[in-house]
């Protein structure tokens, strides 16, 4: 574990025992999965995690308005995770859930044709989804574990991906986006690490 820049990076086991040494006050209840699209893994060289945090955090704040990044958490095709915005903030993530949530980017594209996630990658994503959920005590179900393609981007509505929608977390993502694809492939996986 390092800190660079005001940033921590961690592997996911350090992940896990970092998490739970933080005292969070405000009350968390469901955890919001998205994919960043760009940068992809055509930007990431393997030792720019922060450069392209803090370009992520410039987009949020400088174009966007936002008071900060808009997720607690950056895991890289590398499986590192970079930590972002307070965790005693909601997050700025999914119009209509980001009330009493924690929010992962994941980084990459994972639409169909788009970037091949390693295998780090899928498993820190599974391992860091699976300690949010157990620090928090999130219930790993289609209700709390939720993905940016089920809300619509102008209501916020949750719409199980009708409507106006971003693929988020990608078309590709754990055998799909939808509803269907998360509890067939997705929540189980976390599920499975949680009981072994």
């Amino acid at each position: 574990m390092r800190i660079e820049q005001g940033f921590t990076l961690m592997t996911p086991d350090e992940f896990r025992v970092w998490l739970g040494e933080q005292d969070v006050w405000r009350t968390v209840y469901r955890l919001l999965i998205h994919h960043t699209w760009s940068p992809n893994y055509g930007n990431f060289n393997g030792s720019n995690h922060v450069a392209l945090q803090k370009g992520m955090q410039r987009f949020h704040t400088v174009d966007r308005g936002w008071d900060d990044i808009g997720q607690h958490f950056s895991i890289f095709p590398d499986g590192i995770i970079v930590t972002g915005r307070s965790l005693e903030k909601d997050s700025a993530c999914t119009r209509g859930a980001n009330a009493g949530a924690i929010c992962f980017e994941n980084v990459g594209n994972f639409d169909v044709g788009g970037d091949e996630m390693t295998p780090a990658q899928a498993r820190a994503i599974l391992e860091c989804s699976a300690w949010v959920c157990e620090r928090f005590s999130i219930p790993v179900d289609a209700d709390h574990v939720l993905y940016h393609h089920w809300f619509d981007l102008n209501t916020g509505l949750r719409t199980d991906g009708t409507g106006t929608t971003k693929s988020c977390p990608g078309t590709n993502f754990f055998g799909g986006n939808s509803v269907e694809a998360a509890e067939a492939h997705f929540l189980p996986l976390i599920q499975h690490i949680l009981e072994s």
